[in-house]
């Protein structure tokens, strides 16, 4: 792990100008300006160089070759009275601002950046120069955005909504678009940030899929630190924050530093991120913030995610070095349903077991061929759930390519589904729990009291259901409920014995203080709010 920011290497491809504008030392802004004012003081000198410059004010206004004492007196109350009227000058506009709400980083390199704060520039970027930086934003609990995640994350009102429900959905979208760029451009007059490019802008040439994400091959940059996932492709990857390293470190003085994993090992492997965070702590201050990258290219602060979901800070500090934290690593990578016919319970079997057990048995054989891909189940990278093969084909490609090699199982599955209807039918005759005992989940209807009494929420997986309530053909290990905290579906809160909320009961979501960019000018109603890092 290297936590050191490559903070000595020169520019590669921006101007002199952008660089001088967001270094603390800026060379060419800073000695231009020294260099003017020097100019002004020679100058000045000319006209009588054996006077200073308030000497030469008093005698361009003297009648005569002497100062009068009148002259003297009134000269010196009116300084007097110049002195008064700028002993209470108010504060400078944006005074209160924060002086992290904004920080800029400049790319110095393929895989290298510098990154400032507002507060530790020294010079005003230019407008140009604005747009050549990414620009993070800083958001009520700490988290910063990128330009197009900041835009998306605008609040439109209830009452400018209802306005717009009865238009049409392109004259809608362009009028939501409209009102977001006005809270926009007046939020970056207030933080004093000309350059206002949104940089929401999708690359071009990219295939889509039919829910119009990125095709598979299209979904990752390569970095020098590993492979790392991404969920859109943006035109400008750089100032739309997806060349960013995976974790920003701000510390009390508002300097920021970068450091990233690396999948091959480095100084953490194998340990937590509160290790990682108490050597961060204590090398750059116990009030240092740490972000972690996600996917869509937030940074998300650490204890916001931990408020969120106990443990994700840890969870995504090691999948960025390709670990995991699954709660049980003795579940099978596949397994299949050779129960379920006839009434009977479910028994889903590991493969691997199956294929060495069985090598020549009907159900090996129609598994190597791609058949009863139907009852199939595979483990997801967090090692956590299972999913159907087409699931996971779409939504880990790479993860499933590896899974179906290790398993000896044909990549065609994942192309395989039924129809709506069929597959709903399908998920809900699945058994609602399912107990992990050796190489085999089985339905926990089937188990043995005897058995029952030695399964833990390591053990025990839970099908899942969705926001409508329907089956999703998913099962997540009861620990992972556990740990988010989640409300177990009825069915299977029936079936435990146990209360629906008995994990989520005192969880309350925390919820950010204000929005990256918000509207300033409208009032809000005083709610209640659960906040992190104390703002």
């Amino acid at each position: 792990m290297n936590p050191n920011v490559d903070t000595n290497e020169d520019a590669h491809g921006s101007s002199d100008a952008a660089e001088a504008a967001i270094s603390k030392r800026p060379r060419i802004l800073g000695q231009d300006l020294q260099g003017q004012r020097e100019i002004d003081m020679a100058d000045a000198s000319v006209t009588n160089s054996s006077l200073t410059l308030t000497e030469r004010f008093i005698s361009s206004h003297s009648p005569g070759d002497g100062i009068s004492h009148d002259q003297t007196v009134r000269h010196d109350e009116s300084m007097d009275s110049l002195s008064d009227r700028f002993a209470n000058m108010p504060a400078l506009p944006g005074a209160g601002r924060r002086e992290d709400e904004y920080i800029l980083v400049r790319q110095t390199g393929p895989h290298s950046f510098i990154a400032t704060a507002k507060g530790n520039l020294e010079s005003l970027p230019t407008k140009d120069e604005f747009n050549k930086f990414c620009r993070l934003y800083r958001d009520g609990a700490g988290n910063y955005y990128p330009p197009p995640l900041a835009f998306e994350r605008i609040d439109i009102p209830d009452s400018v909504s209802a306005d717009l429900h009865g238009l049409q959905p392109e004259e809608r979208n362009s009028s939501r678009f409209r009102y977001k760029q006005d809270v926009w451009n007046h939020a970056h007059a207030q933080m004093g940030i000309t350059g206002t490019s949104i940089f929401y802008e999708q690359a071009e040439n990219v295939e889509r899929d039919r829910n119009n994400k990125p095709k598979p091959e299209f979904r990752y940059v390569e970095t020098i630190y590993g492979r790392r996932e991404i969920q859109k492709c943006y035109k400008h990857p750089f100032q739309a924050g997806s060349l960013l390293p995976d974790i920003m470190i701000k510390t009390p003085q508002n300097d920021v530093r970068f450091a990233y994993r690396l999948s091959t090992g480095d100084d953490f492997t194998g340990k937590t991120f509160s290790e990682f965070e108490r050597s961060i702590k204590n090398l750059y201050g116990q009030d240092t913030e740490i972000k972690l990258k996600s996917k869509s290219g937030i940074m998300h602060d650490s204890k916001y995610l931990e408020a969120w979901e106990p443990g994700s800070a840890d969870i995504r500090f090691a999948e960025f070095a390709g670990e995991n934290r699954a709660h049980n690593r003795q579940l099978p990578l596949a397994t299949v349903n050779m129960g379920g016919q006839d009434g009977g319970f479910d028994r889903h079997v590991s493969v691997k077991f199956l294929f060495e057990g069985a090598p020549d048995s009907p159900w090996a054989k129609a598994l190597k061929k791609g058949e009863l891909w139907d009852r199939v189940q595979v483990l997801t990278r967090d090692g956590n759930r299972y999913m159907s093969p087409s699931r996971l084909q779409y939504s880990d490609p790479e993860h499933f390519g590896q899974l179906m090699d290790a398993a000896g199982l044909p990549k065609s599955m994942g192309q395989q589904s039924h129809a709506p209807s069929i597959k709903f039918e399908h998920f809900a005759a699945n058994g609602v729990i399912l107990a992990a005992i050796g190489p085999e989940l089985r339905d926990i209807r089937d188990i043995p009291a005897t058995e029952l009494r030695n399964l833990s929420e390591k053990n025990v997986l839970i099908a899942d259901r969705n926001e409508k309530n329907q089956r999703t053909g998913t099962y997540t290990i009861a620990a992972e409920y556990e740990r988010k905290m989640m409300k177990l579906p009825d069915d299977a809160a029936q079936v435990l014995g146990k209360p629906a909320n008995i994990y989520s009961r005192n969880f309350v979501r925390p919820e950010s203080a204000a929005r990256p960019i918000h509207d300033s000018r409208r009032t809000f109603g005083s709610r209640a709010r659960h906040t992190v890092n104390g703002l």
